[in-house]
C-alpha cells in the first residue's frame, strides 16, 4: 500500500516582520583538504544563530572541481560550480576557490574565517528585506514537493532561488586529500532551482535520496546584481 501525505501549512517569510536576514552560502567540497575546518565553521554558525532565533539562512554548496583529484564528492554538483563561476563575476574575482563563504550575495571570503564571518553575519542581520515572502499550501507526496508563494510587494526583475538543504550530513572520505576522514555537513544543498519571480506563484520541488525528516526548504530573492534582498524558509519535518 503507498501511502501519500499531505501537510497545509501557512508560512510568513522573514518571521518577524522586517527583521534583519542573512543568506549564508558555503562552496565546499569534499575533495578539498581545507575545507572541513570551514564546515565546521559554517554549521557552529547555522546551529548557534538560530538557536538564537536569528533570521540566518546556511546552504552549502559542494562543488565538482575537486572530483578529479581520486574522490568524487557525492553531493556535489556542476550547476554549483557554475553558481559560483556567477558570483566571481558579480563579485569581480580572478577565479573561483574552496572554501568560499558569501552572505547576502555581496560579502566573499575565507569559510573557515569565524572573525570574517561573524562580521558580515552581523552586518547583514541589520538589513531589512525588500519583501516579505508567505508560503502556504505545502503538499508532500513522495518526492514531490509542492507549495504556493507570494509577496508584499510587485516585483522588480528579481530571481526566486528554491533550495532543499538537508541537515546532519556525515560520511566515510576512502579517497582524496580528505583520505580516512569521516567528514560531517550541514543544511547540505541537496535540490537547487531558480525562476523568475513573480508576485505570487507555485513551487514544485523533488526530493529524492534524502531525509525528509531533516530537510528544510530555503526560498531567497536575489536582483540583477546578484545582491539576496530577502528570504525564507519552510521545514519539511
Amino acid at each position: 500500500m503507498k501511502y501519500i501525505l499531505f501537510v497545509i501549512i501557512i508560512f510568513s517569510g522573514c518571521k518577524l516582520y522586517g527583521q534583519g536576514f542573512a543568506v549564508v552560502e558555503l562552496y565546499t567540497s569534499q575533495g578539498c583538504s581545507s575545507c572541513p575546518a570551514a564546515d565546521k565553521n559554517f554549521g557552529e554558525i547555522v546551529r548557534k544563530l538560530e538557536e538564537e532565533g536569528k533570521q540566518v539562512y546556511g546552504l552549502s554548496f559542494h562543488v565538482d572541481y575537486w572530483n578529479y583529484i581520486g574522490w568524487k564528492d557525492p553531493y556535489s554538483s556542476k550547476e554549483f560550480t557554475k553558481r559560483q563561476n556567477s558570483y566571481a563575476g558579480a563579485l569581480n574575482l580572478n577565479s573561483i576557490y574552496t572554501p568560499q563563504m558569501i552572505v547576502n550575495g555581496s560579502a566573499e571570503f575565507i569559510g573557515s574565517d569565524k572573525n570574517t564571518a561573524k562580521k558580515n553575519i552581523d552586518a547583514a542581520l541589520k538589513q531589512k528585506p525588500s519583501y516579505i515572502i508567505t508560503l502556504s499550501d505545502l503538499a508532500v507526496s513522495g518526492d514531490q514537493i509542492q507549495m504556493t508563494y507570494s509577496l508584499n510587494n510587485t516585483p522588480s526583475g528579481e530571481t526566486l532561488n528554491l533550495a532543499i538543504v538537508e541537515r546532519d550530513v556525515e560520511n566515510f572520505v576512502p579517497k582524496g586529500e580528505n583520505t580516512g576522514k569521516t567528514l560531517h555537513h550541514e543544511n547540505v544543498v541537496r535540490s537547487f532551482s531558480s525562476m523568475p519571480l513573480q508576485q505570487k506563484g507555485i513551487i514544485e520541488l523533488k526530493a529524492s535520496s534524502l531525509n525528509l525528516a531533516k530537510s528544510t526548504v530555503i526560498v531567497f530573492v536575489q536582483n540583477k546584481q546578484f545582491h539576496i534582498v530577502a528570504a525564507t524558509s519552510i521545514p519539511l519535518n
